[in-house]
């Protein structure tokens, strides 16, 4: 139902990347901000509400540069 590089939100209210897809309904994603936050989790369709609109990755990419900039790395 996903790809790999797709952006999710999970059920839980995170946003996510789908890094790798593992299996028909099986992935290893990103969930986090940034450096200070990103942490590699492994999802199931089961897990995944829908994919992000233009309008949430744009959100996301947002707090990814702020999070960023503050660490120094931009």
């Amino acid at each position: 139902m996903y790809e790999e590089f797709d952006a999710v939100l999970l059920k839980d209210g995170r946003f996510a990347s789908l890094d790798d897809k593992d299996g028909p309904s099986s992935y290893t994603g990103t969930v986090g901000d940034g450096p200070r936050d990103w942490k590699i989790v492994y999802l199931t369709d089961a897990d995944i509400d829908r994919k992000l609109t233009d309008a949430e990755i744009d959100e996301w990419a947002s707090r990814s540069h702020e999070q960023l900039k503050e660490l120094g790395y931009l």
